[in-house]
């Protein structure tokens, strides 16, 4: 699985407008030269806090925006997205998502918008904010969003973080029952069991995941970071290995930190 085959709807909208004067005789207007049209920045219009997004597809362009719970309140066991409604979104821009916990800055993520079809004037932009299953999932509290285009800010954005109670457990097993060949799923069952310290459970969910999609970095991190506390260091250190190995995420420096963290941590008991 990876984040940036999250969705994303483009819609372009345009009128043309002909009007037509009879019978006046009005002057010609002196020629001008037109000024200079440079393209405009882009701008954040609105930032709805998700708590994730069903379909998957192009993380820009096209595809269809699943309906979406908004929310500004999520438990642990949450997936948390932004979608981003920005116009216009010309290719090459840079969208910048800074997350900050209550401590200060979590981590940021940058991409670029490509090349698309037919000059759409308005985007809704994607971005996951994973926090379950990272290093990141127990600091609770109020956590910032902050949103800039090509290095300019465009709005920030208020949510709480929340510890969720066992009963969330039941409900993500309902949606692996309903679909039970999805990694993304395996994984967030077993973060979420290894959040309750069902750990052996955990493992096999997490297993389950990664035989599904072994080309996630996350996968192996958060199975990793149950056989750290397992203190089995050996498996530990063989999946944070191979989450540096991992390449073609937006999260990639986000993984690889958490991954080298872990091991130096490993590597000098």
């Amino acid at each position: 699985m990876n984040w940036s085959s999250r969705t994303v709807h483009a819609l372009a909208l345009g009128a043309g407008v002909a009007l037509i004067l009879q019978g006046l005789a009005l002057p010609a207007p002196a020629q001008q030269t037109p000024p200079a049209q440079s393209a405009p920045d882009a701008q954040a219009v609105t930032v709805t806090l998700a708590r994730g997004i069903k379909d998957t597809s192009s993380i820009f362009g096209s595809g269809l925006v699943t309906p979406v719970d908004p929310t500004t309140s999520f438990v642990d066991t949450d997936l948390p997205y932004a979608i981003v409604k920005v116009k216009p979104l010309p290719p090459e821009a840079e969208v910048t998502l800074r997350l900050a916990d209550p401590t200060g800055p979590a981590y940021t993520i940058n991409a670029k918008i490509p090349s698309h079809r037919g000059n759409p004037k308005e985007f809704d932009v994607a971005l996951p904010m994973y926090i379950l299953g990272t290093d990141l999932e127990d600091r609770f509290g109020t956590w910032r969003l902050d949103v800039a285009f090509n290095g300019q800010p465009r709005g920030d954005t208020a949510f709480q973080w929340a510890p969720a109670s066992p009963i969330q457990l039941s409900k993500i097993k309902d949606l692996i029952d309903q679909d039970p060949m999805s990694a993304d799923l395996h994984w967030r069952y077993g973060a979420a069991l290894a959040l309750l310290h069902h750990d052996q459970e955990a493992i096999r969910e997490l297993q389950s995941a990664i035989q599904l999609d072994r080309n996630y970095a996350l996968y192996y991190i958060t199975l990793g970071r149950v056989y750290e506390r397992e203190g089995r260091t050996a498996d530990a250190m063989r999946n944070f290995q191979t989450a540096l190995s991992l390449h073609g995420s937006y999260y990639d420096t986000v993984y690889s930190g958490w991954a080298k963290a872990h091991l130096t941590r490993l590597q000098a008991r």
